[in-house]
């Protein structure tokens, strides 16, 4: 256990501050004045000093500069609610280690005392926490990266001390959401042209250069970060099969567990099934991955014997249920027409033509019949298709974004969402109940036509195909009784938490084997 002296003449936050580091496994000593720290720092030395400026009977950098010598080597974190130019100043003579000002959350104060300590060699049981490598290859839009975030999200908040880096390939800046325990490597992005084809996204080099970029990224960093697991989402050997290589190295050290994880819907199956013969993935799943992850369930669509999961890890294969961060929601039964439309294309980057159709539909409608309506281009359609909608949209009422934080918040809302055949997007439909029309994705896969397929078999939602998207059955749609809420009966929609439990009861495991002394903290 780690040694911590808290300066802090407030009892409440003391008190909090004191609860939050003790979850960690840190020994707090409080000293609530001037004269108390002097005491507790004349009879005891410290691995780490928290300390407030206001001390009400003295100052806390006062009372450190006093006892300078005796902390020299020992980190000192200033909390204070007069962040002025003059304490920092005098925060610097003391080379502190970090100058908070209050309000701050204490998980991010607990984050800061524990990577603090693992810099001194002075945290509880020294070695690294458990570390969990996740690869997500995105190129059209960026459902495989949502997954793999909503995982990594509920999989540091059920592991303490997880580190989870993720490899993405995904534009820059689309969705790196900063949260304590996770952080990101870009690869080079990627365009795909079709199956198997891809080509450099945004830089003007060739296939080839871009290939060798990407291979020489991720074999360091797996290297390197040498992770207890590793979890890939969707391409088994990677783009290029260029994560073959670095997992054979990872699993010839024995210490890393390799899961693959699917969405339920690759692909035809006779199709999948080809090429992952003609590529070798099919033994790539056999002889490098020590488990299958399938974020769906069963009755919606077999995963496992459509692709033959089953007969190439036989039974190491786990329904997990549906990946989202939707939650379901109270809804009221309404028998007119829609009120409030919302449109969306998922990531956007083929969403033009669905959205452009929906607002020739609306156009045409007489003001009075007009719904509200809400289009939502997503951060990868091209600009300039997406100021052409907006300045359309604007012209006639209804409400454009470029994108939302938060499109489930809108499904609630909605009384009929439009959208393409994306997992994401009719995930969300689904645990949010709002009746969705879905108009499925033509190409370069089968997985939107299957999963239409699905959801019209199951009563779960109204399919326009895309030969049938004209203006006037969008304005049907616009002013027609939207569908019935869909039900999901059978259906599992705790993919992430699912897959975060499962992935710590193997770093349980793992941890328990490299380490048997230690009682694993996970």
């Amino acid at each position: 256990m780690s040694g911590i002296l808290l300066l802090e003449d407030e009892p409440i936050i003391a008190q909090n501050i004191c609860r939050a580091l003790g979850r960690g496994g840190h020994v707090v000593t409080h000293a609530a004045s001037a004269r108390e720290a002097r005491q507790q720092l004349a009879a005891a030395r410290f691995d780490l000093v928290l300390a407030d400026v206001n001390l009400g009977d003295g100052d806390g950098i006062e009372v450190l500069s006093s006892t300078a010598a005796a902390l020299s080597d020992v980190p000192i974190v200033i909390m204070t609610g007069q962040d002025t130019v003059d304490n920092r100043l005098r925060a610097e003579g003391l080379s502190v280690s970090a100058f908070l000002s209050k309000p701050f959350a204490m998980s991010r104060l607990a984050e800061l005392t524990g990577s603090l300590l693992a810099e001194t060699g002075k945290q509880a049981g020294i070695r690294r926490g458990p570390s969990v490598l996740m690869y997500s290859h995105d190129t059209i839009g960026l459902g495989h990266m949502r997954r793999n975030t909503a995982i990594a999200k509920e999989l540091v908040a059920r592991v303490p001390g997880a580190s989870i880096l993720m490899l993405v390939g995904c534009p820059a800046g689309m969705v790196f959401e900063p949260h304590p325990g996770i952080d990101y490597v870009k690869l080079p992005s990627l365009t795909k042209l079709g199956r198997g084809r891809w080509q450099a996204g945004s830089l003007r080099i060739d296939a080839a250069t871009t290939r060798d970029l990407r291979a020489g990224i991720l074999e360091q960093v797996l290297k390197t970060f040498a992770p207890d697991v590793l979890l890939v989402d969707h391409e088994p050997a990677g783009v290029w099969n260029e994560l073959v290589a670095p997992i054979r190295a990872l699993k010839a050290h024995g210490r890393t567990r390799v899961i693959l994880g699917l969405r339920d819907i690759l692909d035809d199956p006779d199709r999948v099934d080809r090429a992952w013969k003609a590529s070798g993935t099919d033994a790539t799943i056999s002889s490098l991955y020590d488990e299958v992850l399938i974020y769906g369930s069963k009755p919606f669509y077999p995963s496992d014997t459509a692709y033959g999961l089953e007969a190439l890890r036989p039974g190491k294969v786990r329904y997990c249920g549906a990946v989202t961060t939707a939650r379901p929601s109270a809804r009221a039964v309404w028998t007119g027409p829609p009120r409030r439309v919302l449109v969306s294309g998922g990531g956007g980057r083929d969403a033009y033509m669905l959205l452009d159709t929906v607002l020739a539909g609306f156009e045409v409608l007489a003001p009075h019949r007009r719904p509200e309506l809400t289009l939502v281009a997503g951060p990868l359609m091209d600009s300039e298709l997406s100021d052409a909608l907006k300045l359309r949209a604007a012209a006639c009422g209804a409400i454009f974004l470029d994108t939302t934080p938060d499109l489930p918040a809108m499904l609630e809302r909605s009384d009929l969402f439009i959208t393409m055949g994306g997992y994401n997007s009719v995930t969300e439909a689904l645990v949010t109940g709002c009746p969705a029309l879905v108009v499925p994705r033509v190409g370069p896969s089968g997985e939107q036509r299957i999963r239409a397929e699905r959801l019209l078999a199951l009563g779960m939602a109204t399919i326009v195909w895309r030969q049938d998207l004209t203006p006037a059955r969008m304005a049907k749609a616009l002013t027609s009784r939207p569908p019935a809420a869909p039900k999901t009966p059978g259906l599992s929609f705790d993919g992430a938490t699912d897959a975060a439990a499962h992935i710590a009861a193997v770093l349980a495991d793992a941890a328990k084997a490299n380490h048997p002394e230690v009682t694993p903290n996970v």
